[in-house]
């Protein structure tokens, strides 16, 4: 957990106790207590959003190596390569109008030690080096999803085909593990309006 996921926490209490102040107050017909209440929360939550805003756009993209464990909490994934389907047998989408299909491996993992999770927001996307991002063009070719659940010290590779035009490259993965509460947490890869991390991938053959 880090400084600003502590700050977000605390700040949840706060604006949870500020509302049950402004509830109490205005159950008692204590009105003018309420409206100081309400103001000192409004500009909280205003300052809070504008911090937020202020680092998404100030702090620099966070980039992951291939093959590199990304962990939230106990849960973790990793882009393990990233190929061209070499044939339609290979792949579950068609290749139409010139468009390629791309298979990613992804592999997710967990490092607790005693408690079963999941992650059932989690999604994947292929980002090509020009920056456009593609969702995958069909279910997991592995039998296994992000979702699945997971037990203490387990891994699976999830497998997912993305088609992508004939001249685009892929640069990496963005993976996301939910839009809450990452999206309003100050500084965090996934809030809102700063670019998502990006787990680079490494070209190579199947194993």
């Amino acid at each position: 957990m880090t400084l600003f996921d502590l700050f977000f926490l605390l700040s949840i209490l706060f604006v949870f106790g500020g509302a049950a102040g402004i509830a109490v107050s205005a159950i008692r017909g204590r009105w003018k207590t309420a409206r100081r209440l309400s103001l000192i929360l409004g500009l909280y939550v205003a300052l809070y959003a504008a911090a937020v805003m202020c680092f998404a756009l100030v702090l620099p993209r966070r980039f992951y190596a291939p093959g590199e464990r990304r962990c939230f909490d106990d849960w973790c994934a990793a882009a393990v390569y990233v190929e061209l389907a070499r044939d339609s047998a290979e792949s579950p989408c068609a290749s139409d109008n010139g468009a390629q299909v791309w298979v990613a491996a992804i592999e997710v993992s967990s490092v607790a030690r005693r408690v079963r999770q999941s992650a059932p927001d989690a999604r994947a996307e292929l980002e090509d080096e020009s920056g456009s991002r593609y969702r995958p063009c069909a279910t997991s070719m592995s039998g296994n999803s992000l979702s699945d659940m997971l037990g203490p010290g387990e891994s699976f590779r999830v497998i997912l085909p993305f088609r992508l035009p004939s001249a685009a490259v892929p640069a990496g993965v963005v993976l996301h593990h939910g839009d809450f509460p990452g999206a309003v947490i100050i500084g965090a890869d996934q809030s809102f309006l700063h670019p998502p991390a990006l787990q680079r991938v490494a070209f190579d053959r199947k194993p």
